[in-house]
């Protein structure tokens, strides 16, 4: 494991931490976040394989975040949105839809798997759970 990565490793899991310790303060959405944690958490989780997605909307829905497969079958491809909430309880609700919502953008597009909650999906469970993460429904 490169240095760097380790580096990145520590990093992410002492902010994870913090946050647990503020599970009271409510966190608002902003695309600033969303990158920075989107680049930490491909790094870290998906070996830099992921690419971006294609749009990312921040508004009310009734869930905590979701990935929406858009298909043009005029011009035969997809693209595919991550919707998150506006606000969340705390930052740790928001750092795990958003690395809920990627596992799911990696199982459509580097596996081709249908991006359900499935086998695939929660053999994703311990390397979350070294970032401090937790992974469910």
């Amino acid at each position: 494991m490169a240095i760097n990565k380790i580096k990145y490793i520590r990093k992410l899991k002492k902010e994870i931490i913090l946050e647990k310790d503020n599970p009271n303060k409510k966190f608002i959405t902003n695309y600033k976040d969303i990158k920075k944690y989107f680049k930490y958490f491909n790094k870290i989780l998906f070996k830099d394989k992921l690419n971006n997605f294609n749009d990312i909307k921040i508004r009310k829905i009734n869930c905590s975040g979701q990935c929406v497969e858009n298909t043009s079958y005029y011009k035969g491809t997809s693209f595919f949105v991550l919707e998150l909430k506006p606000i969340y309880k705390n930052k740790l609700e928001f750092l795990n839809t958003l690395a809920h919502e990627m596992l799911h953008l990696w199982q459509m597009t580097i596996r081709h798997d249908n991006g359900t909650h499935n086998r695939l999906f929660f053999s994703f469970k311990s390397k979350f759970k070294k970032l401090n993460l937790s992974l469910s429904y």
